[in-house]
């Protein structure tokens, strides 16, 4: 299985695909074993991932201290030492050159075997798991590392004048922007120069006003949020 393939089993898997691409993609089942096993492996993994959460429901305090981490003071910078190497004068530089192409001649390098290349790394998944009060089914997400997009399996309902905002949250707990869900879209329009979601960070959504959140961090209701895995 190629990167390809096995991002087109997972979508299928995840009910991603629509139209043609769906019906592509079933007839492949049909003619390539080894794509239909891809699929099953995909559908065994989500089902096990998502019948393992439950919903939860965010601290109350959580905006406060998503405020107060974004006031803590700077750390110190760490200084980049550039390391001196010695200069060796004369006979000294002279000598060890020469005993370095007579080594190289007299005991030529051995043949070293090209390195084989590891297995295709499959993309990251997550499973947002709605907040409690949410008129939301849970929503598995696809984090394609390797043309830099997140799809999710469902669309987002939210009131005409909101919009649905993608975050992601890394180890420092503080949310970063991924982009906003244009309605009926299932891919957010990524930002610019935004990382994407790491193993073992966080993805959420929440519900902002009309162009996203005014000050960088989510200001609406928080209402799904799960723990992006590698699934190898």
């Amino acid at each position: 299985m190629t990167p390809d393939d096995q991002i087109e089993a997972a979508e299928l898997a995840l009910g991603l695909l629509e139209g043609g691409d769906r019906a592509a993609a079933l007839e492949r089942m049909l003619a390539d074993s080894d794509f239909a096993m891809e699929v099953a492996w995909w559908r065994e993994k989500l089902a096990a991932l998502i019948a393992g959460y439950d919903a939860v429901v965010p601290p109350a305090d959580v905006l406060a201290r998503i405020e107060l981490a974004d006031h803590r003071p700077a750390g110190t910078p760490v200084a980049k030492v550039r390391p001196r190497w010695p200069w060796f004068a004369g006979g000294t530089a002279a000598g060890a050159i020469a005993a370095t192409l007579v080594a190289l001649v007299a005991f030529p390098a051995p043949q070293v075997a090209p390195p084989v290349a590891p297995p295709p790394a499959r993309p990251l998944v997550a499973v947002l798991v709605p907040a409690e009060g949410a008129d939301q089914p849970p929503i598995a997400a696809l984090v394609d590392r390797r043309s830099g997009s997140v799809r999710l399996t469902a669309t987002i309902v939210v009131p005409a004048d909101r919009v649905a905002e993608l975050w992601r949250i890394g180890s420092d707990k503080v949310p970063r922007p991924l982009g906003l869900l244009a309605p009926g879209a299932l891919t957010p329009a990524l930002l610019k120069n935004a990382r994407l979601p790491g193993r073992d960070e966080v993805l959420a959504i929440s519900i902002e006003p009309q162009g996203g959140s005014p000050t960088g961090k989510p200001t609406g209701a928080v209402i799904a949020t799960g723990a992006v895995v590698d699934m190898t």
